[in-house]
This record gives structure tokens, sequence and C-alpha cells, in this order.
């Protein structure tokens, strides 16, 4: 085995899970998505000399992994009591700006839009990887990113202060 390989299996494992937990907003969820990703790969070790970009590849099975997932989920679906909260209810306006406020209301805006352009957004903005990067990932040409990115951007940018 490629020792170069073998550390890029190792270094992305937590960018990885960063992954899940954004496709998942569940930390349980997100771990087991983490861990099914980490047995394919490491099932698929004889062929890691063949894939160009090891991070990409990484990244589109725990996409394959987490839309399995959704769609076993979906099938018998429950309530997972963690997820229930109420978001209080504050009387003094200059009170209600906080951070947590923000994050309520950017994270409403973006559960707004299509599945495929958070996950573009998420990859772009917080893990930071080139559009050539994420057309790999998402299995989309590059100008498909750049044009759901610029939307996705537009869309948070008109959303935000109404």
């Amino acid at each position: 085995m490629d020792a170069e390989l073998y550390a890029k299996f190792l270094s992305g494992q937590p960018k990885l899970y960063r992954f899940a937990y954004s496709l998942t907003k569940n930390v349980s969820d997100a771990k087991d998505i983490h861990q099914e990703t980490l047995i394919r790969i490491w099932e698929m070790r004889e062929q890691w000399g063949e894939w160009r970009n090891f991070e990409a590849y990484s990244m589109r099975i725990t996409r394959t992994v987490y839309l399995n997932f959704s769609k076993a989920k979906n099938r018998h679906p429950f309530l997972d009591l963690n997820e229930v909260t109420e978001k209080p209810v504050q009387n003094d306006i200059e009170n209600s700006i906080t951070l947590n406020d923000l994050k309520y209301t950017f994270n409403s805006i973006i559960s707004n839009l299509p599945e495929l352009q958070q996950n573009i957004l998420y990859l772009r903005e917080i893990e930071e990887l080139e559009y050539k990067e994420i057309a790999q990932v998402l299995d989309i040409s590059e100008s498909q990113v750049k044009v759901y990115l610029f939307r996705g951007r537009q869309y948070i940018k008109n959303n935000f202060r109404k």
C-alpha cells in the first residue's frame, strides 16, 4: 500500500465527517455515515492508486452513502428527540440579535435551497474546495457548480435581511 495514499486516507477523515454532518445536521447520523464511508473506502484500498483525486472521490462516496442512508431512513422514519427544539421568543428587539438567532436564520434560509445547492455552498464555503473538485464530488460540470453557487449566494443575500 502506498504510504502517501494511506496518509491521505487518515488525514481526510475529519473533512469527511464534517461533510457527512453538513448533509445530515445530526451527530449520530453523521457518525454512522462517516463510519460506513470509511469502511467502503478501505475496502477499495487496492484501487486507490487509480483515483485521480482521492479527496473528491472520498467525498463522492460519502454523498452516496448519505443518499442511501436517507432512502432507508425515509422508509422507516422516526422522531429524534434531540432534534425537537423550540426557538425562544424574545420581546426585546436588541436582545434578539444574537449569534444563535443569526445561525437559526441562516440555517432556515439555507434549508429552503435545493439539496444540491446546499451541498455546493458547503463544499465551497466551509470545506473550501475548488470548483473542479466540487464538480467531481457531485458529478456535475464546473459551470453548473459556478451557476448554482452564484444563485445560492444571491438567494442568501436577498433573504437574509427580510
